[in-house]
C-alpha cells in the first residue's frame, strides 16, 4: 500500500518489519503512528519496527502526508507522516444487537508462505467489542536466479536469514454516548522467528504488550481528543542462519514505552480553526549481551550495550487554519518539545573491553535538547479542476539512543549496531546535535471536476539538514571492506520530484472500463559537509498500471516497476551499487461485499534484480567476524512468486 505513493521507499528489514522512507528520509526521521501511538524501535538493528505492531488484516486507514505536514501530526522527525489507524468500532443500530466477523487465508509460492486472520465483533448500539488475529509463517524465498555462493545449506538463488513467523492479536472495546466515544485496545504480538539477510543477527523473539485508551468527545465549543497508552517490549536476537542448537551470542532487550496526547480542535469564527495541544513520551530502555564461550571477547561478563537508558518527551504546539476565501486556505504552527536522554555506565565482556568502558563512563550522559518545529503552508483552489500548495517547514529531531549511546569499538561487538544494513558497526556519540530540515515544497493537482476521468499531480521540494547525523571512519577505513564507523553531525541537502497520474481510456461492451495510472519518484541526496552522497537514496524509479474494471465486482491489473541503477553510493560506508531493472506483475481481485478473492503472479519474468535500499547481504552465516563474509552483494529481490488470498465475511 505504501509503496504505491510516489516519494515513498521502504528500507528492506525482516519479512513484516520494513521501515519507511519519504523523500529520502528514513527510519526515525520519519513520524510513524499507529493508532496515534509513535512506537519506537528497541532493537540495536531496529528489527522492531513500529509499522510490524499492526496486523494487515486490522489496518483501517492509512495517511502519508510526503510534503509539509502540520506541527499536529507530530514531532521528533523530520519530514513526512505516516499514520496507521486500525478499524474503526462498529455499533449496532438503536436499540438492536449486531455481530458479524471475517475470516481469511492466504498463500504466496514463493517462500512457501501461509497466512490466517480472525476479525470478530459484538456490539450494541452503545458497546463494542472487537478481537482480531493475523498470524503468517514464510520460509526463506528465492531470487530470480543466482546472485551469490552457496552455503551453509543455502543454495545460490535463495536469500538466507528472509524465513519468519508473526502473529498479532487486539482485544479493542469501545462505548458511544451522545457525542462521547471512548476506545480501549489491548495488542499482543509475538514473533518467535524473523530473518534479517542485512543483519548479523536474527530476531529470535518479539513479543510486546500494547495498552491504548483514547477519548474523544465533541462540544459546543470544538472538539477533545485525550489518550494515553503503554507499550512492553521484550526482544532478543542471536546467530545469523538461527540453525545452531546452542546460542551463538545471545543479545537481549526489554522496553517500556509510556505516553499521553492532549488535543483541542477549536473552531474561533466561521473561516479561522485552532488547534492546540500537549504530548508526553517516556521510554526506557535495556540492552544486554549474557556472555557466551570461555574466551575474553564474549565472557565471562554481561556486556551492556545501553544500561539504564532513558528518553523522555515533552511537547507543546498550537495551529491555526483560516479560510482567507473560497479558494484561498492558509495553515500555519508552531511545536516546541524538550527531549531528555540518559543512560548509565557500561562495562564489556571482559577486560578487553575496559578502557572503552571507562572513556565512555568518564563523560557526562545527561543531555537535553530544546527544539522548534514550525509549518507555514497555503492552499489554492481556483476552481474545480486545479489546485495547489506551497509552504515551508522546520522540523526537529534529536538522536535516539544507540546514536548517542552506543559506545564499542571492537568491531566483534559495533557491528552489532546497526540501522541500516550496511554490513558496517557503528559507535555513538553522546553530545550529538538534534538534526534540523528545513524544507520548501510546492504540490499542484489538475484533474477533471469529478476527479473521475483524469488527474497529474507534481510535488518538487527541498530540503535543508543542519546537523544531519551521518557516519565517518572511527579512525581509519577500508575501500570495499566493512568497517567501525561512529555517528557524526555534519550538513546534508535533498531534493527531488514525485509525479502520479491516470486517466480513462474509455469502455467497452462486455469488457468493462479501463484505465491507466503511474507514479515516478527522483530524490538525490548529498551531504554538503563532505561533499558526498547520503546512504540508501532510492534511485529513479517508477510504476505503470494498466486497470480493468469489469462489472461491479472485478479489477484486474497489468503493472510494470521500473527501477534506475544506484549509482550515487555513500563512499564512507562502501555502499554497493545496483543495477537498474524492470518487474512485470499480473493482479486480479473479486469482491462482491461478501466474498473477496485476490490472486496474481509478481516477477511474472522471474527477473534477478537487487534491492536499492536491501543493504549489504549477510544471510549465510559467519557474520560475527566482521569481515568474516564477503564484501560485495547486495540482497536480492524476490523471484517470480503465484499468490493467492481468500476472505469471507459473515
Amino acid at each position: 500500500m505504501l509503496l504505491n505513493i510516489p516519494g515513498v521507499s521502504m528500507y528492506s528489514g525482516g519479512g513484516v518489519s520494513g521501515l519507511p522512507a519519504i523523500h529520502g528520509l528514513g527510519d526515525d526521521r520519519v513520524a510513524i503512528n499507529v493508532d496515534g501511538m509513535p512506537l519506537l524501535s528497541s532493537c540495536p538493528n531496529h528489527m522492531n519496527s513500529p509499522l510490524s505492531y499492526i496486523s494487515p488484516s486490522n489496518v483501517g486507514s492509512v495517511k502519508v502526508i510526503t510534503g509539509l505536514s502540520p506541527v499536529s501530526a507530530g514531532g521528533d522527525s523530520l519530514g513526512g507522516v505516516v499514520s496507521v489507524q486500525s478499524l474503526p468500532p462498529v455499533f449496532a443500530n438503536k436499540g438492536e444487537t449486531l455481530t458479524q466477523g471475517e475470516v481469511g487465508a492466504s498463500y504466496s509460492s514463493n517462500a512457501t508462505a501461509i497466512g490466517g486472520n480472525l476479525n470478530v465483533t459484538a456490539a450494541t448500539d452503545e458497546f463494542s467489542a472487537n478481537y482480531t488475529v493475523d498470524s503468517v509463517k514464510a520460509g526463506n524465498y528465492t531470487a530470480g536466479g543466482n546472485f551469490k555462493p552457496a552455503g551453509n545449506g543455502i543454495s545460490p538463488s535463495t536469500v538466507g536469514a528472509s524465513r519468519y513467523i508473526a502473529t498479532n492479536q487486539q482485544l479493542a472495546l469501545a462505548w458511544q454516548k451522545d457525542n462521547h466515544l471512548v476506545e480501549f485496545k489491548a495488542g499482543y504480538q509475538f514473533i518467535p522467528f524473523e530473518g534479517y539477510a542485512n543483519q548479523r543477527m536474527d530476531m529470535t523473539k518479539n513479543q510486546s504488550e500494547q495498552f491504548n485508551l483514547k477519548y474523544t468527545g465533541k462540544y459546543d465549543w470544538g472538539t477533545l481528543e485525550a489518550q494515553a497508552y503503554n507499550q512492553m517490549v521484550n526482544h532478543q536476537m542471536d546467530d545469523n542462519t538461527g540453525a545452531r542448537t546452542s546460542p551463538a551470542m545471545p543479545m537481549l532487550a526489554t522496553s517500556s514505552t509510556n505516553g499521553a496526547v492532549i488535543k483541542g480542535t477549536l473552531p474561533i469564527s466561521e473561516t479561522q480553526l485552532a488547534r492546540l495541544g500537549t504530548e508526553w513520551q517516556g521510554y526506557k530502555l535495556n540492552d544486554w549481551w549474557p556472555p557466551s564461550g570461555t574466551g575474553m571477547m564474549m565472557s565471562p561478563n554481561t556486556f551492556q550495550n545501553i544500561n539504564n537508558g532513558t528518553r523522555e518527551r515533552l511537547a507543546l504546539f498550537s495551529e491555526l487554519e483560516q479560510q482567507w476565501s473560497k479558494e484561498l486556505i492558509s495553515l500555519a504552527g508552531v511545536r516546541v518539545e524538550q527531549v531528555a536522554a540518559n543512560a548509565g555506565n557500561v562495562q564489556g565482556y571482559s577486560s578487553m573491553y575496559q578502557s572503552q568502558a571507562n572513556a565512555f563512563n568518564a563523560q557526562k550522559h545527561q543531555q537535553t535538547d530544546y527544539n522548534w518545529d514550525l509549518t507555514a503552508l497555503s492552499r489554492y483552489k481556483p476552481d474545480n479542476n486545479q489546485n495547489y500548495e506551497a509552504g515551508y517547514s522546520r522540523k526537529t529531531r534529536s538522536p535516539n539512543l544507540y546514536e548517542r549511546y552506543s559506545w564499542s569499538t571492537t568491531p566483534m561487538a559495533a557491528i552489532m549496531n546497526n540501522f541500516v544494513g550496511d554490513g558496517n558497526g557503528y559507535v555513538g556519540q553522546v553530545t550529538l546535535a538534534p538534526e534540523v530540515a528545513n524544507t520548501v515544497s510546492f504540490a499542484s493537482d489538475w484533474h477533471d471536476a469529478n476527479k473521475e476521468v483524469w488527474g497529474f499531480k507534481t510535488n518538487p521540494y527541498y530540503t535543508y539538514v543542519s546537523n544531519y547525523i551521518d557516519a565517518a571512519c572511527n579512525t581509519t577505513c577500508t575501500v570495499d571492506k566493512f568497517n567501525v564507523l561512529k555517528y557524526v553531525n555534519q550538513d546534508a541537502q535533498l531534493y527531488g520530484l514525485d509525479l502520479s497520474g491516470n486517466v480513462m481510456l474509455g469502455k467497452l461492451p462486455q469488457l468493462g472500463r479501463f484505465q491507466m495510472t503511474g507514479i515516478a519518484s527522483y530524490t538525490r541526496g548529498q551531504n554538503v559537509t563532505t561533499g558526498g552522497n547520503l546512504y540508501n537514496i532510492m534511485p529513479l524509479n517508477g510504476k505503470l498500471g494498466f486497470v480493468q474494471y469489469l462489472g461491479a465486482n472485478w479489477t484486474n491489473t497489468i503493472e510494470g516497476q521500473f527501477v534506475a541503477a544506484k549509482t550515487n553510493l555513500n563512499a564512507v560506508r562502501n555502499e554497493i551499487a545496483t543495477g537498474g531493472y524492470s518487474l512485470y506483475n499480473l493482479r486480479a481481485s473479486y469482491d462482491d461485499k461478501k466474498y473477496r478473492v485476490n490472486f496474481g503472479i509478481e516477477n511474472l519474468l522471474n527477473k534477478l534484480y537487487a534491492l536499492p535500499q536491501g543493504g549489504a547481504y549477510l544471510g549465510q552465516g559467519n557474520t560475527m567476524s566482521m569481515n568474516g563474509v564477503a564484501w560485495g552483494t547486495a540482497v536480492a529481490g524476490m523471484g517470480r512468486t503465484f499468490y493467492v488470498s481468500a476472505n469471507m465475511k459473515f
